[in-house]
């Protein structure tokens, strides 16, 4: 039998400039830009979300240290844990941010990758959304009404993607998945203040996507919209 012909791995010229692990925020728009759909899924695979997090470039096990506390916390597997944002390249990639530098004013945006750990926030979601139309649960004032229809909305248009962010579901004793991840970032700032080595930031949060498909996909969205790549 004939072998079939091979042919080499071909990458765009632009793309031999990219060997920084932490890349200066100008290169990466200029490089993004100018790169094909394959390789732009590539270096948000790599630069975004694999490898040692600028963060915690000078404490690399601390950072393990913080994933595996998390995890144990919230009962997923420490591999399917990272953190995104400016703590991983150095600089914000939003499109109002794009290259502020990661300081303390930043947050840690932990990403995990569980579809179990998905489908039971989503089914907290959907109690919570079920209490407030029949007034088991309430918000305080006029002003968090309004806050929790938009997050509503908001979570409503990003679940069927595979994406669900912890924040924009209220803390309570019924929503049991989303206290638990409530409880184990808090638990975290704590133990990061007394840890002198830790990045000092301004708040963690926590973002569940259904499997690595959907998160590639959400971060490859954000980095278009930023650079207005439509």
């Amino acid at each position: 039998m004939k072998a079939p012909p091979f042919d080499p791995f071909i990458l765009s010229p632009e793309t031999s400039n990219l060997k920084e692990l932490y890349p200066d925020s100008s290169c990466l728009k200029d490089i993004y830009t100018k790169t094909n759909s394959t390789e732009r899924l590539g270096i948000v695979r790599l630069w975004i979300t694999e490898g040692i997090p600028y963060a915690f470039k000078e404490h690399p096990l601390l950072y393990e240290k913080i994933r595996e506390f998390i995890a144990e916390g919230i009962n997923v597997d420490t591999k399917n844990i990272t953190i995104v944002g400016s703590a991983r390249i150095g600089y914000s990639l939003s499109r109002r941010e794009w290259g502020r530098p990661f300081n303390s004013n930043s947050d840690f945006d932990f990403t995990i990758v569980s579809n179990d750990l998905y489908k039971t926030i989503v089914s907290d979601f959907q109690r919570w959304v079920k209490d407030l139309e029949l007034k088991r649960t309430l918000p305080k004032d006029v002003a968090e009404m309004s806050r929790w229809l938009n997050n509503i909305k908001y979570l409503n248009e990003k679940i069927p993607t595979g994406f669900v962010q912890v924040k924009f579901i209220p803390y309570h004793e019924n929503y049991t998945t989303v206290k638990k991840c409530y409880d184990t970032i808090w638990l975290l700032k704590k133990r990061l203040i007394l840890t002198q080595t830790a990045p000092r930031v301004s708040d963690a949060s926590i973002r569940v996507y259904s499997s690595w498909k959907a998160c590639i996909h959400q971060l490859q969205i954000n980095i278009k919209s930023a650079l207005e790549l439509w």
